[in-house]
């Protein structure tokens, strides 16, 4: 890391006359990649060859860095006021929750930390002269910076989405879709979307009684559907498979194309879908 700079919760660390810093000569560090797993083992007895049966993060990412005031700043003087401390401290430490961490860093430009801190002061003579901070992040890995991807289906058509993320399996996208008119398919009231990802063949994402222009978001991180409409039956109108992005490795292939397919089924009503998911990167400070 050779950034000077931070943006967290939208704000910039220079924005209050501060940079990134370092206060001791830290000679050589082991710094954590995000990519400690721990494996969980056994041995077959009379074989050599040991099988892994499980693995896990163990540890969320966390990591120490220092700030300083930024040189040629509007106060010359090295020590923080109190009031400087409080303010940034107002800004860092707090109990509201994660908010996005990034390094103004140009490799590090789209990549972000779900973060919280918490602070102690380094002093000079009684003077403080600069904040330690401690982040730690809700996860093992941060994240490329989300994007909204919005397609347009009439049942039958496909689109193709490319999973980025470092990590392999699936990830849940959150998932927004405007429904469109169900004249042509069936009774107003009675539209249905089945939606189906190729390297996700065994289950598919079904909904069912759905109106001319109802929004139906589905959060597949919290399992949760919600309607702009006011439905009674909405719980009993979805099959609860709520759509996953995936990429694997097979025979040294990397897979990562995902096709999903608007299937044309009974009913059937064309739509507008919008998948909002942030692709996880193995990278540390």
């Amino acid at each position: 890391m050779y950034a000077t700079n931070f943006e967290y919760d939208g704000k910039q660390l220079s924005d209050y006359g501060m940079m990134i810093c370092r206060f001791d000569s830290p000679g050589l560090e082991t710094l954590s990649s995000e990519a400690d797993l721990t494996f969980t083992t056994t041995k077959s007895v009379g074989s050599d060859k040991v099988k892994i049966y499980n693995s896990k993060y163990d540890e969320i990412y966390t990591a120490v860095f220092q700030i300083c005031r930024l040189p040629g700043s509007t106060r010359p003087e090295i020590c923080l006021a109190p009031n400087e401390i409080s303010a940034l401290q107002r800004w860092l430490c707090r109990k509201d929750g994660y908010h996005p961490f990034k390094l103004l860093q140009e490799d590090f430009r789209d990549i972000y930390w779900n973060a919280v801190f918490s602070c102690k002061q380094i002093e000079l003579k009684g003077e403080t002269v600069g904040l330690e901070l401690t982040m730690y992040t809700d996860s093992p890995y941060a994240c490329l910076a989300a994007e909204d991807i919005t397609y347009s289906l009439t049942p039958g058509d496909s689109f193709t989405l490319f999973d980025l993320s470092d990590e392999t399996g699936f990830q849940y996208p959150a998932v927004t879709i405007v429904c469109g008119s169900s004249s042509d398919s069936g009774s107003p009231g009675q539209g249905k979307i089945v939606l189906q990802n190729s390297m996700d063949t065994r289950r598919k994402t079904i909904l069912t009684n759905l109106q001319n222009n109802e929004i139906i978001t589905l959060d597949g991180e919290n399992k949760l559907i919600s309607s702009n409409l006011s439905r009674t039956d909405l719980a009993n109108s979805f099959n609860y498979c709520f759509p996953r992005i995936f990429n694997r490795i097979e025979n040294g292939t990397d897979m990562r194309e995902n096709v999903f397919t608007l299937l044309d089924t009974e009913n059937a009503i064309p739509c507008h879908i919008t998948f909002h998911y942030a692709p996880i990167i193995k990278i540390g400070l």
